[in-house]
């Protein structure tokens, strides 16, 4: 996880018994954060979750679980858009989902691509010029 994003994570964990609506805005802003940390600007989510989805870097699934995220924050600040109830069981689960869209988004891929440097250089190298746009 992102230092940055890391902080906020932290701090909604750190709040979350006392305020889930809070816990929610901070998980949020989390988001924002690693949207920018994914290649986006950070300025507006819709955006940047529709660019991730073009770039391939998010599935349309776990953009689902993003929106809830942003849309459970966005709703936590502005009254009578969800009942707190709502909030509380939501805030709960955004832990889950801010985990997952790292996993997906940011720990596989490390993973496949540390996984993929352990092949012979000459290898790669084949595999490189057979998916060349160029040879196509």
């Amino acid at each position: 996880m992102p230092d940055d994003v890391k902080k906020d994570f932290d701090e909604a964990k750190s709040v979350f018994n006392k305020s889930p609506k809070s816990a929610a805005a901070l998980l949020r802003l989390a988001l924002q954060k690693l949207c920018k940390h994914l290649g986006e600007k950070g300025e507006n989510i819709n955006d940047d979750l529709k660019n991730l989805v073009k770039k391939e870097k998010l599935s349309p699934e776990l953009v689902k679980a993003a929106d809830t995220v942003r849309i459970t924050g966005n709703n936590a600040v502005h009254p009578g858009q969800m009942n707190d109830e709502d909030i509380d069981f939501v805030a709960a689960k955004l832990f889950t989902l801010i985990n997952l869209i790292i996993k997906r988004a940011i720990t596989e891929p490390k993973e496949i691509e540390d996984l993929y440097g352990l092949t012979p250089e000459k290898a790669r190298e084949a595999v490189i010029k057979r998916d060349s746009p160029l040879d196509k």
